[in-house]
């Protein structure tokens, strides 16, 4: 039977061999240790709260949601599947509600036999004997499954009565007090005033109070005060950018790409977007609504479009190589997985290869969830530097009044341009195309030939440089030769030509032979690579032979893109022509066909701003006009033409329709006389005042040029013109396409209304909705680990199945319902905590608390933690005086070791080198610090600050020995102490002196035995510099921050060190 039982049981509840059945169908014989569990646990066991979480941890990864691990087809995670006949025995179920003795599962966990017990032996999941008992009581009491907590709508109950209503000051405190008196537990006392004041000060602001707030407070009698206190800080700048600082890590807010090059970004306006809504008290659905959808919303404002800035804080990678698609979609992937955990508290990314093995998410709800963020207009592969499309205009009110006016200065010239146009009076002959086409000519290459890597133009005044061996074919007259470019460094280069602005008209005319047909044919033109967004403009193939015009700033954003609508034929001479009329638009570019007007379709109609080559430094440079081969470098689309070229024409202005026919030959050019064409041709050339129209036109495209190339751009969410095609893939491979997917929310969610569009503006609705019943609940839980240092989940990022069950969940509840209620307030929120009695605690431990509660979950005490890392350096300059109280604006550079960014590597350009900022600059708050992902503000990480790689919704906190080196000998650090002991010896007596040091750095009056111990380190250290000077003046010399040269250096040496231990006392860097 051993044997037997081994070849079937494969780690399934299903695959049992019938003579264990048999042997086990007279009922479970219990162990007498489980039976004395049975007084242990709840009298009455809910499946949620005691059960789903020994299943969710030890069944569902063989027997959950997802098919590909299910053994046997058996769900434990549904009572569908826990309920069905076992294949065996139909007198037996997995669960059999209400006999435990039918129940296959009790005699899987009650089984000393390896072969039979479940969990497998090995997997080390084994039950414990309470878990044992749990699941026997449950199957007795009729084993009824519910659904998912976290999925159920909040409800907000009644507030639970207590014994000592007195202690209660607010709704939190009635659900805290009932729970501490079921568990036999008081409150404990609250905190003394300075303590008090200190942690709410830390946990509103991220500052200490100063202390004259603090003597305010302690001196202030009345009722109150405490609530004057909590008002005046959320009214704050400095609380909008503690609250602000928290999102930053939820969103991954960084200012560098990551990944590769982890080049420069600019997104800096979006963080002073966050500390505005959170300065404004912006209600918190519409806070997600801007974020999610912003450039969606009927009538849009900037801010709107701003925020979406949200969705764009993503790393985006440079290296060359890479498969485009691949990682497009790793940043529409990065997308939906930072909304499930930002909003939803859900691992969504659990479910990207195979459906969630403990979740009920699909891999289906995956990419429909993926869906809504896949209609984006952007590239895989970005530059090393510089923020990649889309983005927006970063404009003041004045700047858009300029361009504005520029623009409709510039409107009404081109409608006037427009009317003069037409005319029916006839062309003189000294302005017949024959003699205009030598007018504006630049240069005109016959490429009949090449000698010693060169070939000359008609014209005499410009020589092309030829690359490879490119050879002599017949041109499309016979009388001559063109060139044919064969091999892939065949192409030619012609210096300081075709360096055209996007204001500015010109015209191309060429003769072409393709031989091949290819996804990419570059003709000419000076388009640049990746690291400059592809700047330039170019005349190229596409896969179907059509001809493409594109000039380019960046991107895919940023450019005017046109396609013929007519292919050309392979193998056969066609002459093919564009121009270009200056006007920044789509409709002023024209292709031409063998001298014929052809339809085009417009692929990308909005170009801004400048398309002269630059180079990685985005130093403007003369780029040679290329043939045959593009710049486009590191990208794997070098573009090579294969086939001939001949009659190469380049000029300054826009060529008219009758030009481009006589271009091609003298008979389509007389046959064009007296049609339209040659009347438009007539007032090109005849009309002054046109003339004198085409001036100013130039005039305010240049103007409004430069005002635009003077205006920084942030990245932001724009929607394709038409919609992208969203697949389930395979494992999650880019190239692995299953079944094709629409917009959709997690059908274990569901709630999204049929009048809502399927698009993000929709999904913000959702996710907004008061019937989403996780949103309310994550976020309420979120910032009460914020301000109580663990969530009532304490798994803040996790509210599914492996996600920890909430310590109150009735609150939970409550709070998320009364948030939504009083129009998803946060500083109602806020408040509603820091005002209740059960934050107001004092922190100190107590024998039995510790003992019952050392983790503090049931909160009879109040919190005890180390602040985080922003806040700690913040304390340690405002404690000296020389925090900067500035708000927003671009990040900062403080204080850092020399050659991390070396060691990071070359690729980026104005990341190579760390350039420390001077000035004020280097006293900002922590906040504004340049966050470079892979080399971030090394101080703040061994802090625990995070390099913001992906979304974080709580921190990690960890004690190392390399802390306390930071906060002895961080320059910073020596830098602040060094001018608070300045601070502290502006006083006569040396106790006052220490006074002041305590006051200022902890918060607090001086205990005599402190000031003991710190006035014997003063005279020791008085002592050590007095005998050596040169150590001082090395102290003092410490910082950008000139030493106060009145005070003896000794003197301040000495008391620099006394600071400095004032910064390494547990006081300082706790929140008490």
């Amino acid at each position: 039977m051993l044997l037997f039982s081994k070849l079937y049981r494969k780690s399934s509840l299903l695959q049992i061999p019938v003579s264990v059945l048999l042997f086990a169908s007279c009922g479970p014989d219990i162990p007498e240790k489980v039976r004395l569990q049975e007084k242990q646990i709840p009298e009455q066991i809910s499946y949620n709260l005691h059960v789903k979480p020994i299943l969710s941890d030890r069944c569902f990864s063989c027997h959950g949601p997802d098919p590909n691990t299910r053994e046997a087809g058996l769900r434990l995670d549904t009572e569908e599947g826990a309920y069905q006949n076992l294949q065996d025995n139909w007198m037996r179920k997995a669960v059999y509600p209400g006999k435990p003795g039918n129940s296959e599962v009790l005699h899987r966990i009650l089984s000393e036999d390896p072969y039979v017990q479940m969990p497998p032996p090995e997997s080390n999941l084994g039950l414990s004997d309470e878990e044992k008992a749990i699941l026997i009581r449950w199957i007795e009491q009729g084993a009824e499954y519910q659904a998912h907590w976290a999925y159920l709508p909040p409800e907000k109950v009644a507030l639970p009565a207590s014994k000592y209503q007195n202690w209660v000051k607010n709704e939190v405190d009635a659900f805290i007090l009932n729970r501490l008196e079921r568990e036999g537990l008081t409150p404990s006392p609250e905190a003394e005033a300075a303590t008090l004041i200190r942690r709410l000060s830390f946990d509103l602001t991220g500052l200490p109070p100063d202390w004259e707030m603090v003597q305010r407070f302690v001196k202030d009698p009345s009722a109150e005060a405490y609530e004057k206190v909590v008002n005046n800080l959320l009214a704050s700048d400095a609380y909008a950018e503690r609250m602000a600082l928290d999102w930053l890590d939820v969103a991954r807010y960084a200012d560098s790409h990551g990944l590769h090059a982890d080049g420069i970004r600019m997104m800096w306006p979006w963080r002073d977007w966050v500390i505005n809504a959170f300065r404004s008290n912006m209600p918190y659905d519409q806070f997600i609504q801007w974020q999610i959808a912003g450039d969606m919303m009927p009538e849009k404002t900037k801010d709107q479009v701003l925020a979406t800035a949200f969705n764009r804080n993503h790393q985006m990678t440079a290296e060359g190589g890479i498969i485009d698609e691949e990682y497009r979609l790793e940043y529409v992937f990065d997308r939906s997985e930072t909304t499930a955990k930002a909003f939803l508290g859900l691992t969504m990314e659990c479910a990207k290869c195979h459906d969630h093995k403990f979740d009920p998410l699909s891999q289906k709800d995956y990419f429909s969830l993926a869906a809504f963020y896949n209609n984006v207009d952007e590239v895989g592969m970005t530059g090393d530097d510089m923020n990649a499309g889309p983005m927006m205009l970063f404009t003041d009110e004045k700047t858009d009044a300029e361009i504005a006016e520029i623009k409709a200065k510039i409107m009404v010239l081109e409608a006037d341009q427009q009317k003069l146009l037409s005319s029916d009076a006839p062309v003189s002959a000294e302005n017949l195309p024959p003699v205009t086409l030598k007018k504006g000519l630049v240069a005109d290459f016959p490429l009949d030939n090449h000698n010693n890597e060169t070939t000359l133009s008609k014209t005499g005044t410009r020589e092309a440089r030829v690359s490879g061996n490119p050879e002599a074919v017949p041109a499309p007259n016979a009388d001559r030769s063109a060139l044919r470019f064969k091999d892939d460094f065949d192409f030619i280069e012609i210096p300081e030509t075709g360096l055209f602005e996007m204001d500015m008209p010109f015209s191309y005319s060429i003769w072409i032979n393709p031989e091949t047909i290819e996804p990419y044919r570059f003709i000419l033109g000076n388009i640049g690579n990746k690291n400059t967004y592809w700047r330039g403009y170019e005349f190229y193939l596409d896969h179907s032979n059509k001809v493409n015009v594109r000039l380019i700033h960046a991107l895919p954003h940023n450019a005017l893109h046109v396609t013929g609508e007519l292919p050309i034929p392979a193998g056969k001479w066609t002459q093919v022509a564009f121009t270009y009329d200056g006007s920044g638009k789509a409709s002023g570019l024209r292709i031409f066909i063998n001298g014929k007007l052809t339809e085009v379709s417009i692929e990308k109609d909005n170009l801004y701003k400048s398309i002269l080559p630059v180079n990685t430094s985005y130093t403007p440079v003369k780029k040679a006009l290329r043939l045959a081969r593009s710049y486009r470098v590191f990208s794997g689309d070098d573009g090579i033409y294969t086939g001939s070229l001949a009659d190469l024409s380049i000029y300054d202005r826009t060529l008219t329709e009758w030009e481009v026919a006589w271009l091609f030959s003298e008979e389509d050019g007389k046959a064009m006389a007296g049609k339209p064409a040659a009347l438009v041709h007539k007032n090109y050339w005849e009309n002054a005042e046109l003339e004198g129209i085409r001036d100013s036109l130039s005039y305010w495209r240049a103007s409004k040029l430069k005002l635009m190339e003077g205006i920084e751009e942030v990245m932001v969410m724009q929607e394709n013109s038409s919609p992208r095609k969203t697949f389930i893939l395979d494992r999650g491979a880019y190239d692995a396409p299953l079944e094709e997917v629409s917009p959709a929310v997690p059908e274990v969610l569901a709630g999204f209304s049929p009048d809502w569009s399927q698009d993000r503006l929709g999904l913000a609705k959702w996710l907004s909705s008061p019937d989403n019943p996780l949103v309310a609940r994550v976020t309420v839980n979120r910032y009460w680990y914020r301000i109580f240092g663990r969530g009532i989940v304490p798994t803040v990022d996790d509210f599914g199945s492996q996600g920890q069950l909430p310590s109150h969940p009735e609150l939970l509840d409550w709070l998320a319902v009364d948030f939504m209620e009083n129009g998803w307030d946060v500083k109602y929120l806020i408040k509603k905590m820091v005002m209740s009695a059960t934050y107001r605690q004092s922190s100190e431990p107590t024998e039995i608390l510790m003992e019952k509660d050392p983790d503090n979950v049931l909160l009879a005490r109040a919190p005890r933690s180390r602040l985080q890392g922003e806040f700690i350096r913040d304390n340690y300059l405002k404690s000296s005086g020389l925090l900067v109280h500035k708000v927003g604006g671009p990040s900062v550079k403080p204080y850092q070791p020399p050659g991390l960014w070396e060691e990071k590597g070359e690729f980026s350009y104005f990341l190579y080198n760390y350039e420390q900022d001077t000035g004020q600059d280097l006293y900002r708050r922590s906040m504004y610090t340049f966050i470079r992902r892979t080399a971030p503000p090394p101080a703040m990480t061994t802090f625990d600050v995070p390099n913001r790689e992906e979304c974080l919704v709580s921190r990690q906190e960890t004690n190392t020995p390399l802390q306390p080196l930071v906060l002895m000998n961080d320059p910073q650090v020596v830098e602040a102490a060094r001018v608070l002991a300045e601070r502290m010896l502006q006083s006569d007596e040396l106790e006052q002196q220490l006074t002041v040091g305590i006051r200022n750095s902890l918060g607090r009056d001086p205990e005599r035995e402190e000031l003991d111990v710190l006035s014997s380190l003063y005279a020791s250290e008085l002592e050590r510099f007095g005998k050596d000077l040169a150590a001082a003046k090395d102290l003092l010399a410490v910082g950008e921050h000139p030493a106060d040269t009145r005070i003896p250096p000794e003197k301040t040496a000495a008391m620099t060190m006394v600071a400095s231990l004032l910064f390494n006392h547990y006081e300082f860097y706790t929140k008490k």
